[in-house]
């Protein structure tokens, strides 16, 4: 296996967007900073997208951007949206490597590769000089418990690591869970888009338990307006065991 990164051929972007299009909700896609934001972010910062590739197959990746964060939690961006605007506002105070996705393709997964790729981005922080390395981790299994807030879900414990898969991945690999991003990701649109992105119908107003949504959505028919505010948790690596 290695790993190589966008800018060492701008065509894998392709690739990039192919694997992005399998693991997401289709409303994710729908946040206006990824639709505004997204591709211009590989644009300038193409040396922090990394690939994972097989042979002649690529089976993951790391989307990551330098930010500033003044290494206070409390200073902490409220999460996904938040850190894009903070990262192409101010790139050149960026103190920190902030890795927005990690993804696996799903045919791979439970192979021990998303600890691969963690390490791999940890390493590449540390050569270009960062000693933190942030991330707003979207916890695997937190969309079968909607109800539950996150805040109490990422407390959760199983043998003394995090119940959550991917939450423990990080713990395993040096982590720190620091605290709840919330709001990290806004998705909002009309009655008949939600109706659209989603396949159901939206009868009534109030909040509905969606496929893949980590809180319910909030429909509103009078107003003709849905909104899902997703959470995600922080979750702060160094680069260095050193450090």
């Amino acid at each position: 296996m290695q790993f190589v990164k966008l800018d060492d051929n701008p065509k894998f972007i392709d690739v990039i967007n192919k694997i992005h299009s399998e693991p997401w909700p289709r409303f994710l896609n729908e946040s206006a900073n990824i639709k505004k934001y997204w591709r211009k972010l590989y644009n300038i910062f193409p040396q922090f997208q990394f690939l994972l590739k097989d042979n002649s197959e690529y089976i993951g990746l790391a989307n990551t951007f330098p930010i500033y964060w003044n290494r206070e939690i409390v200073n902490l961006p409220t999460g996904f949206d938040e850190s894009i605007e903070i990262i192409l506002q101010e790139p050149e105070t960026a103190n920190t490597l902030c890795a927005l996705a990690i993804v696996i393709k799903r045919k791979f997964s439970g192979k021990g590769l998303s600890s691969l790729i963690l390490k791999y981005v940890k390493e590449a922080g540390k050569t270009y000089g960062f000693t933190d390395l942030i991330i707003p981790v979207r916890p695997t299994l937190k969309y079968k418990y909607p109800l539950i807030p996150m805040k109490n879900y990422m407390l959760w414990e199983r043998s003394g690591l995090p119940f959550d898969p991917w939450l423990r991945v990080h713990v395993k690999n040096g982590g720190k869970i620091m605290k709840e991003a919330y709001p990290s990701m806004v998705v909002r649109g009309s009655v008949a888009e939600w109706q659209e992105w989603t396949g159901l119908y939206f009868g009534d107003s109030g909040e509905y338990i969606i496929d893949g949504a980590l809180n319910p959505v909030r429909i509103d028919l009078k107003n003709d307006f849905g909104e899902y505010i997703e959470p995600n948790v922080w979750v702060l690596h160094k680069t260095s065991i050193n450090d």
